[in-house]
């Protein structure tokens, strides 16, 4: 009977076979191998219809999110149809995250529902505000640090705004809904531009540019004054794509406001308004290459500077326009990969650099992966010996951790978190 199932229980049992498990509080919460959190839910069926297979409501509690986020935790969903039929969502919380920014809370929990239709693709569904494709999380079972992992890793899907949100609802919900919702819905509002215009200097003030909406007739809508002048505007409009721009009347704007280059902002555009573009010398971006930008920002945070050369450059902007942000990102990455071997290969004994290099060579053979080299691991220790941090001690050219290494990531954590409380 489906009413004696546990699929949390078989779940742990399930994981037991490869990793150990301790249970952290019941059978809700559980550490995988010391190195990270599983928040564990399950639901139902409530029922087929016509256009899904099943219907499953979930609820995550605030206050256990928020306790365990930064310890590398994962909200699992098990979404049971039968004892021999459970389809189990993971969801790192790095990627949750994005979504909660839409849930309203309801007794202390953020409640949505996750849809199945009948091409086995998974919804997740926000009340009164769309839904996102997370069918990339079905049993996705990589529980290693986010910066370790090598192989696919899902992302949230596509969003889909509820056709019912209009520009009424923007403007009394707005306090309530994000600015990647608010940026779709009021981009396909071409009755009420302004809406968009609002949108895109929220956007562009949130990539750190100095952005001042102006709008009106013979206006720019939106001028960027500092760290560099450009000029942004807005086409809304219920199409798909925009199909013709008037280039001169923004090439004049741009002059009147004395801007280095233009970036025109839609829904989307078509093959040969993007040519247009790269000979009048515009800059296209569609809104959910915009969007795409924002969600990297909140993750890995930019200067204004790492964004001028996307935004300048004429023609439409596309994933390979954004490869200088993803370079620095998985350079970052490897970074802070790299000051974490060191933090493993360490001890309270003193040792040189040299014997230092020699102990990660050895562990890096072990693991095959990329050896340090003696440059990086100086830099690394220069940083970790600083009065900020004070993770490592030096003696006479020898170096030692003051803590062992699960309370010197935890200082380290700590020190950035009392940094950002000024």
């Amino acid at each position: 009977m489906i009413n004696d199932l546990n699929p949390k229980e078989l779940l742990i049992e399930r994981l037991q076979e490869e990793y150990s498990i301790e249970k952290v509080r019941g059978k809700d919460i559980v550490s995988i191998n010391s190195n990270a959190i599983l928040y564990l839910r399950y639901n139902k069926n409530a029922g087929t219809t016509k256009s899904y297979l099943g219907k499953f409501w979930f609820g995550v509690t605030r206050s256990e999110y928020e306790k365990y986020f930064n310890k590398n935790l994962f909200i699992i969903c098990a979404c049971v149809f039968d004892k021999t039929n459970i389809d189990y969502l993971v969801f790192p919380s790095y990627e949750f995250d994005k979504i909660i920014k839409n849930l309203s809370l309801q007794s202390g929990q953020w409640k949505f529902t996750l849809l199945k239709d009948n091409s086995n693709r998974y919804v997740m569904q926000i009340p009164h505000i769309g839904k996102y494709d997370v069918t990339g999380f079905i049993n996705y079972f990589d529980f290693a640090p986010r910066h370790f992992r090598k192989g696919y890793v899902p992302k949230i899907g596509k969003f889909e705004p509820t056709l019912k949100m209009t520009a009424e609802i923007l403007e009394t919900a707005k306090e309530i809904i994000s600015l990647e919702s608010e940026l779709l819905l009021s981009s396909k509002d071409s009755s009420n531009p302004k809406y968009f215009e609002i949108a895109l200097e929220k956007a562009f003030k949130e990539l750190g540019f100095s952005a001042t909406r102006i709008g009106g007739p013979g206006e720019t809508d939106i001028l960027v004054s500092e760290p560099i002048r450009f000029i942004v505007d807005g086409k809304s409009t219920k199409a798909g794509s925009k199909s013709s721009i008037n280039f001169t009347r923004i090439k004049r704007h741009m002059k009147d406001n004395a801007a280095e280059f233009m970036v025109i902002a839609s829904v989307g555009f078509d093959p040969a308004v993007a040519r247009d573009a790269e000979i009048e010398g515009a800059t296209l971006i569609d809104i959910n290459t915009l969007i795409n930008i924002l969600m990297i920002h909140k993750e890995n945070i930019f200067s204004p500077f790492d964004y001028i050369n996307i935004f300048k450059t004429p023609g439409i902007i596309n994933e390979d326009s954004l490869k200088p942000l993803y370079d620095t990102i998985n350079q970052n990455n490897k970074m802070i990969g790299k000051i974490n071997m060191l933090l493993k290969n360490l001890d309270f004994f003193y040792r040189s650099i040299d014997e230092i290099k020699g102990r990660l060579d050895l562990y890096c053979e072990q693991k095959n992966i990329e050896l340090i080299k003696k440059e990086e691991i100086k830099y690394f220790i220069s940083l970790l010996t600083n009065d900020i941090f004070r993770i490592l001690h030096e003696d006479n050219g020898k170096y030692a951790l003051r803590y062992n290494y699960t309370l010197a990531r935890m200082k380290i954590e700590q020190t950035i978190q009392n940094f950002c409380r000024f």
